[in-house]
């Protein structure tokens, strides 16, 4: 009797046992969100080991978790129906507009510029201060990760067809002149000196001759100065690739005085610089643009990486690089997209030559490893249309008419603008700037494609079928 009653209480205990582990395991997996569950704040992850979940946006304003890998793979190979080479069409603008990006190219091949896109380049940076405008900090500490980061971006971007050997002095270089003598005015078509103000060209040749004092200038293909912050009187932003007058002689070259206002931006001084190293490759840059986030021709606020057509028109472009096929060749197709900001091997956009001067450009962006001012969660496609008959003309807003790429907004989706973080700046009527922060809207989300979403344009239907590490798009004619 006693046995009995002992195995049946043995026997309740471990079913209570039993029971509390289910039980707990239920629980567990209630608080454990699942692939495709619903989430409730973008950017939200969950770390799963190997993997994690991330919120993200998907078609009808909804929010779902997707499972993503925190090491990807590199993608197998899709091929494609044409040669990439079949949409890098030439720039045919018939009536050259005079501006400052007449001589700079919207399409391969390149003109002749002071940089070398295949083959090696020798720069010099150059940290100058002033008596009146003394320089602080360690420019050897401060450059040091900047030239790395340049160099780690040409590796990868390039497909290690160009090399940037960069010199620089260690500490600040004190300029004969005073920060209070180079006034500037911004006329870099007119080398005069009217009201006693230089201008661009007579700023760098000013301080290329604090440069002679200490470097052999034949040695390289261009000057990139940084001024002391406090030096507010120069002209900042200043791009030239010219010839200059020197004391011993010319330089032919590239000419830069670095943008202090980006330091106030928060931009990183590699991504700044890279942006005039492409100018100075023969680039014309600015398209497409629109002030969104999407590459280092435009915006230095969300992903840093180069668009496919821009490294077509530098001959870095590998043939696995593109899907490209010609409109009328077009058959239905899943091509699944690497992000640009991210270092995987796979296709890199998708192009559809829609006439001999019009090409439509489809591709994938992600916070990743050159996307890192992207918020958390960001993921999407974007198109953009390039007409290499369209000279850049910076003068005017963006079109289709003063650009020779646009970015194409999508009327079918109604995302809205990103909320988040941005530069401020204000200029009043005595030309005072005036600079702050400010949270709020910024860029139309509707340039995106998420997970379930469509875009039709110029007879094509664009739809993004499926996200997680990568994006798959299907492309196919509209009958």
């Amino acid at each position: 009797m006693f046995r009995s009653v002992f195995i049946q209480g043995k026997f309740l205990l471990s079913f209570s046992l039993l029971l509390a582990l289910l039980l707990q395991q239920q629980n567990s997996d209630a608080a454990t969100p699942k692939v495709g569950s619903e989430c409730k704040r973008i950017g939200q992850s969950v770390n799963l080991g190997s993997s994690q979940l991330e919120c993200r946006w998907i078609a009808n304003d909804k929010k779902i978790y997707f499972q993503l890998s925190k090491r990807v793979k590199d993608l197998p190979p899709q091929p494609s129906p044409e040669p990439y080479t079949t949409c890098r069409v030439p720039d045919q603008i018939i009536t050259k507009i005079d501006n400052w990006t007449a001589p700079l190219s919207i399409a391969y091949p390149l003109g002749k510029s002071t940089l070398n896109p295949i083959g090696s380049n020798n720069y010099l940076f150059f940290p100058i201060d002033f008596a009146d405008a003394v320089g602080t900090g360690s420019p050897e500490k401060i450059l040091r990760p900047e030239i790395a980061k340049i160099n780690e971006w040409f590796t990868w971007y390039s497909n290690g067809k160009v090399s940037m050997k960069i010199d620089y002095p260690k500490n600040w270089v004190r300029s004969s002149y005073r920060a209070s003598d180079l006034i500037t005015f911004r006329d870099p078509g007119n080398p005069g000196n009217p009201k006693g103000k230089l201008s661009d060209t007579r700023l760098i040749e000013a301080l290329l001759s604090d440069v002679e004092r200490k470097y052999d200038l034949s040695k390289y293909q261009g000057v990139y100065f940084m001024p002391s912050m406090t030096a507010k009187t120069l002209q900042h932003g200043v791009f030239l690739n010219n010839t200059f007058r020197t004391s011993k002689g010319t330089f032919t070259g590239g000419g830069y005085v670095y943008a202090n206002t980006a330091f106030e931006r928060e931009e990183f001084i590699w991504a700044f610089v890279m942006h005039d190293f492409l100018h100075s490759f023969g680039l014309a840059l600015h398209a497409p643009d629109q002030q969104l986030p999407f590459g280092i021709q435009s915006s230095p606020s969300g992903g840093l990486g180069i668009n496919e057509w821009d490294s077509m028109s530098l001959d870095w472009t590998l043939p696995e690089d593109v899907y490209c096929v010609s409109e009328e060749n077009l058959k239905t197709a899943d091509v699944t997209l690497v992000p640009i900001e991210r270092e995987q091997e796979g296709i890199q956009s998708i192009m559809i030559k829609l006439s001999p001067s019009r090409i439509l450009v489809i591709e994938s962006h992600r916070r990743d490893k050159w996307g890192t001012k992207f918020v958390p969660g960001f993921y999407g496609v974007t198109l953009f249309l390039v007409d290499t008959s369209v000279q850049n003309d910076p003068s005017k807003p963006d079109s289709e008419t003063t650009r020779f790429a646009n970015y194409l907004l999508n009327p079918a989706t109604k995302h809205g603008k990103l909320v988040e973080r941005r530069a401020w700046e204000e200029i009043d009527k005595n030309g005072v700037r005036k600079t702050g922060w400010v949270t709020g809207p910024t860029w139309d989300l509707n340039y995106v494609l998420y997970q379930g979403e469509s875009f039709t344009t110029n007879g094509i239907k664009i739809t993004l079928v499926k996200s997680g590490d990568n994006d798959t798009v299907r492309v196919t004619k509209v009958q």
